[in-house]
């Protein structure tokens, strides 16, 4: 529709129009100097950045070089981000510059009177004009389409916004960067290493029938109740039970099933005459024990702190309170160098604790604020910083495992909190029933990327590696996550109830219902049910994984699960 404007208007809109020409022409061509300069100077892989790595990789005890490294990587990020920047908000902007011109040389057009013919005027001079707007509005299309078609690719062709530090402390494995990569034979605590949920190794059984026998390489019966979960480190396998007041830890022979030895871990002096209150389903055995291959340690719900070296013998035993809570004490332990690592949750206080491994003398207590939950702590590293992290009530919080110094908290959470935090190399994910699911950037000053209420377990952990985080929940629901963004990849009902955490191993996840039946399905965006397994048991404790064998602790016996 034509539009009835002055001259004067005209003359306005022709200055906008050479204004935003020039503006879509300068961010055309710096979009396009930005790549070619991403593409060929590299920051992010700056030669004198690898020869100095290769340097610290020789000689890793000098933190001179550890330092510069972190000093040019930060500034070699801020180089690569910047230019990111510019060519992702210059296609919008470049956008926006062409709308404008287009949009006012279409009124100009449909408005200027057309210019009185001389007599001795050149008869192509009209033509002339009309030859060069067209060049010009071609030139202008081709830069434009050459910078956006350039943002295109860079975005396809550089780095992942996650990607690691060049100072790391192990190769990327399983899909998480920055964290050890699991050990393939030892699976040390709760959830495995660091207590984060992936295994290591491959060819792990997919299918197996505990009515039948196939693929069960041997079932014992534990002597004590419990709901702890398997432990393995060599060719030995640790759980603990109670049969009343007495607590125990025992040590099983992986290959054979047989018991080695059984730890006594009652009598101590300070333990309670009077049981703490637990759920009855649960009792004294729940938190799952911690080991380095050199001693393994033990905690019950009475609050009795046992250390056995790898025969059996008692290296010390203490008791560290009554942490009495309404369901029980249920939090599992954690190493870290030379610190057992105790989360302590009761009525009376809650703290984090450090005990000596070898004397088991206590290091250093840090109290946390709030309300006592039955989540278990979780070793992460971010940007080489490695961090304890407790998912609690009302604040998900962070500490120095080496110190208890408190590094960040962020208050999320509310109700009963039994879920431990999953980590990948950048995020921490926290989760409770009848709350909600956060995903925090973790630092000085913690944020909040995404959150949803959707999918929340009671119990359930979940598991996450850089590009997604896996969860069930206990009305049957097992859920994928894009990790980075919140959206929901993929949800499937399985109609049992899980309690038992997820686990990552071999590029599949284990789902492991109440019912016994594990629910393998692809780590992947898109759900593929690989194959769905019978323990022929109820089951509420996570499995654990080491040398393609698979351990998991029914209501009665203890599977060893083989191809």
């Amino acid at each position: 529709m034509k539009i009835n404007i002055t001259e004067k208007d005209i003359s306005i809109l022709r200055v906008v129009s050479q204004i935003s020409m020039g503006f879509a022409l300068l961010v055309a061509m710096t979009m396009i100097f930005t790549f070619v300069q991403l593409k060929i100077m590299k920051p992010l892989d700056s030669p004198i950045l690898t020869s100095v790595k290769e340097q610290y990789d020789k000689d890793p005890a000098e933190g001179v070089k550890a330092e510069q490294i972190r000093a040019m990587d930060l500034m070699a990020r801020k180089a690569y981000f910047t230019s990111r920047w510019q060519v992702e908000t210059g296609s919008y902007l470049l956008l926006a510059g062409i709308i404008v011109f287009v949009l006012c040389q279409r009124i100009i057009a449909d408005n200027e009177k057309p210019s009185p013919v001389l007599a001795d005027a050149k008869p192509d001079a009209e033509a002339g004009r009309t030859s060069n707007r067209k060049f010009i509005i071609t030139a202008v299309t081709l830069i434009f389409i050459t910078a956006v078609v350039s943002s295109f690719l860079l975005r396809a062709s550089l780095p992942d916004l996650s990607r690691k530090s060049h100072v790391s402390d192990a190769k990327e494995e399983s899909g998480t960067r920055n964290m050890p990569a699991p050990d393939k034979n030892n699976w040390p605590s709760f959830r495995g290493q660091d207590s984060r949920g992936i295994a290591g190794g491959t060819d792990f059984p997919s299918e197996w029938d505990g009515a039948s026998g196939k693929n069960i390489g041997w079932k014992i019966e534990v002597p004590g109740k419990g709901k702890s979960s398997p432990v393995v480190w060599g060719d030995k396998l640790f759980i603990t039970g109670a049969r009343d007041r007495i607590c125990e830890v025992y040590c099983i022979d992986k290959a054979i099933g047989k018991i080695l030895w059984t730890g006594m871990a009652s009598d101590i002096a300070g333990e309670p005459s009077v049981l703490p209150k637990s759920d009855p389903e649960a009792g004294l055995a729940v938190s799952t024990v911690t080991t380095n291959g050199k001693a393994v340690y033990a905690v019950f719900a009475n609050g009795n702190l046992v250390c056995f070296d790898m025969d059996g013998n008692k290296k010390w035993a203490k008791n560290i309170g009554v942490p009495e809570t309404s369901y029980g004490y249920s939090s599992s332990l954690l190493i870290y160098q030379n610190n057992l690592l105790v989360q302590f949750d009761s009525n009376a206080k809650i703290s984090l604790m450090a005990f000596d491994l070898e004397s088991g003398d206590q290091k250093w207590e840090t109290l946390r604020t709030g309300r006592a939950v039955w989540s278990s702590p979780v070793l992460a590293s971010f940007n080489g910083t490695p961090e304890l992290i407790i998912n609690g009530n009302p604040a998900v919080s962070s500490y120095d495992p080496a110190t208890g110094k408190a590094l960040w908290q962020m208050e999320c959470m509310s109700g009963d909190v039994a879920p431990s935090v999953a980590v990948n190399s950048t995020m921490t994910y926290a989760v409770t029933d009848y709350a909600k699911l956060v995903a925090i950037k973790p630092g000085n000053t913690p944020i909040i990327i995404w959150e949803d209420n959707t999918y929340t377990p009671d119990v359930s952990s979940p598991v996450a590696t850089d590009k997604f985080l896996f969860l069930s929940t206990g009305n049957g629901d097992a859920v994928c996550y894009n990790a980075v963004k919140g959206d929901t990849a993929w949800t499937h009902y399985f109609q049992n109830p899980f309690y038992a955490s997820p686990i990552i191993a071999d590029g599949k996840v284990y789902f492991l219902d109440r019912d016994g039946i594990m629910h393998i399905v692809n780590a992947d965006a898109q759900f593929k049910l690989i194959a769905e397994s019978s323990l022929g048991e109820a089951t509420d404790c996570s499995p654990a994984f080491s040398d393609k064998h698979i351990f998991i602790r029914g209501k009665k016996n203890l599977y060893c699960i083989k191809n």
